[in-house]
């Protein structure tokens, strides 16, 4: 392990959290003297990110100024990454040389509370229950926008990477909470990220039709904490294939959000938000001919099913072969044939085994457009047409 390594675990010892606060930078010591005024983009008890239009030599000495607060300490240069640009800026990565609060939080992380530093002990209700690894933490920088009984979108400027499990504590202006589990399904950076619940669904039906008449009825902005589960990684699936529940259209959203780009996941977001779906599905069992190849290398050419389509994708049953997230398969029909990404593989332990959720690679398909006019224009929007296509899959 290189020095640049043991710098970064050392200053990730504490939670961090997302904030922008003005600083000034000033290298101490014999030499040229450095200084930069800057602005943080992470900050924890152990030292801080910045953005720094001047570059610093790594494992230099700086005295580091918090301007509002006009409040001063030491800190060690443990990171430099070249950002480049015009004029050129920098990443430095800062370790305080004393950890603790400095930037003086409110509602600082508990592991903020460095017992060899002048901040207070922990108290002894804040101390985590034996074997805990969530840490929780509060950033104004959370913003709760849509919320159902399976799933929300919470708005951020630096979201937590998809399959990132974590818990949400969600507060009304009662004082009231809620703690959810959940994985994160989508991200969008500089933007937000959609989270899954996890949990027993009556109970988290039950949990969040609470919440949500508490948010509707007293009409204020609740007090976002999320909380990063550290130390472990979400590698099951989504629980519900999409639009297994067709009723939680959030839902469906988000676990179909990797598959497809920012802009078409906001768009739908907001068309639900008017109580609209800009891209609708109908169940419909057509036959297709699905070619690729699977996770062993053993080529696909098979005949499928589908369980349900929209103008972008479609979910198939009849999978035969091992195909993971991302594989790319194609489909073909009456002449027609193109490409798929596959968004979602059934748990081989559940009563979607052998189901695939793929999404066409071309945003603007019109691989399924004959099918979705002829079926609106005869009116059948939960049509089960099995067979009715029989020999026309090429």
């Amino acid at each position: 392990m290189g020095p640049s390594e043991k710098n970064q675990h050392a200053i990730r010892r504490s939670t961090r959290l997302p904030l922008e606060i003005p600083v000034r930078i000033a290298s101490l010591g014999p030499g040229s003297p450095l200084s930069a005024s800057c602005n943080t983009t992470l900050v924890n008890a152990h030292g801080c990110g910045l953005i720094a239009p001047s570059e610093f030599p790594h494992g230099i000495q700086v005295r580091l100024e918090m301007v509002s607060a006009k409040r001063y300490t030491t800190a060690r240069v443990a990171e430099v990454v070249p950002l480049g640009g015009e004029p050129p800026t920098w990443l430095i990565g800062l370790e305080l040389n004393v950890p603790g609060n400095f930037w003086g939080i409110e509602y600082a992380p508990t592991d903020w509370k460095i017992e060899e530093s002048v901040a207070p002990p922990p108290a002894k209700n804040s101390a985590p229950e034996p074997g805990q690894e969530t840490k929780v933490v509060r950033s104004l920088r959370w913003r709760l926008t849509d919320i159902s009984p399976g799933a929300c979108y919470l708005e951020a400027a630096a979201p937590f990477p998809v399959r990132t499990p974590v818990l949400l504590s969600i507060r009304a202006s009662d004082n009231s909470e809620c703690l959810l589990d959940g994985i994160v399904r989508v991200s969008h950076p500089q933007t937000g990220m959609g989270i899954e619940f996890t949990g027993t669904p009556d109970e988290l039906r039950v949990k969040i039709e609470g919440l949500i008449t508490r948010l509707t009825s007293n009409r204020d902005v609740p007090k976002i904490f999320v909380g990063r589960k550290e130390g472990s990684q979400a590698t099951q699936p989504p629980g519900v294939p999409p639009d297994a529940d067709s009723s939680d259209m959030l839902l469906n959203l988000v676990l179909e959000g990797q598959s497809l780009t920012a802009e078409q996941f906001l768009s739908d977001l907001r068309a639900q938000r008017l109580g609209k779906r800009r891209d609708p599905r109908i169940d419909l069992a057509l036959p297709v001919l699905l070619h690729g190849t699977d996770a062993n290398g053993r080529p696909l050419d098979q005949r499928v099913i589908t369980i349900n389509i929209s103008r972008r994708g479609a979910l198939l049953e009849g999978i035969h072969g091992l195909l993971r997230p991302n594989d790319v398969i194609s489909l073909s029909r009456q002449q027609k044939k193109e490409e798929f990404r596959v968004a979602w593989v059934g748990d081989d332990n559940s009563p979607a085994a052998g189901q695939i959720g793929v999404a066409a690679v071309n945003p603007n398909t019109t691989f399924w457009n004959e099918v979705l006019e002829a079926t609106a224009q005869s009116g059948l929007e939960m049509a089960s047409l099995r067979g009715s296509d029989t020999g026309h899959a090429q």
